[in-house]
């Protein structure tokens, strides 16, 4: 799983589960991609008050499409969570910049690769799975890995 920072852009998943964690930072909420790709932490206290205010606990949190975000204000870093919007991208803004930048200059280090790859992968899963979706039709981890190769050498062509 990709463990996402959230000064890198905000991210929105579907929550599949949510667990406490020990950081260097003190408890943080983790809370995983239903899917299983990307990770996000959250500090307990900042967790706790933006679950609050949502009216949802860590448990009623699972199966909500949620939005990340870390918000400066008066040189302060705040993170707020909120009910994602209908269409939202699920990958990080910054991930498909970043994504476009290292295939664009040529030789990628192997974390490189594996940051484009990941990005691939919630791309897909993003657009494919909502097409497979609206179609009934069952979405399975290969065709899922082929959609996410596709994206990766195309972009990785460029």
């Amino acid at each position: 799983m990709a463990f996402v920072k959230l000064s890198d852009g905000p991210v929105t998943m579907t929550v599949g589960g949510v667990r406490m964690q020990e950081s260097k930072f003190g408890m943080q909420f983790v809370f995983s991609e239903a899917g299983g790709i990307t990770e996000v932490g959250v500090s307990e206290g900042a967790g706790n008050r933006a679950l609050g205010y949502l009216n949802l606990t860590p448990e009623t949190a699972v199966g909500k499409t949620l939005k990340f975000e870390q918000v400066k204000k008066d040189g302060k870093t705040y993170t707020n969570i909120h009910l994602a919007r209908e269409g939202e991208a699920s990958a990080p803004a910054a991930a498909s910049a970043r994504a476009a930048g290292m295939a664009s200059s040529g030789a990628m280090s192997r974390e490189d690769a594996a940051e484009l790859y990941i990005w691939a992968l919630n791309h897909a899963n993003e657009t494919l799975g909502k097409l497979c979706a609206l179609d009934n039709i069952p979405l399975d981890a290969s065709a899922l890995q082929s959609a996410a190769a596709t994206l990766f050498i195309a972009v990785k062509g460029k």
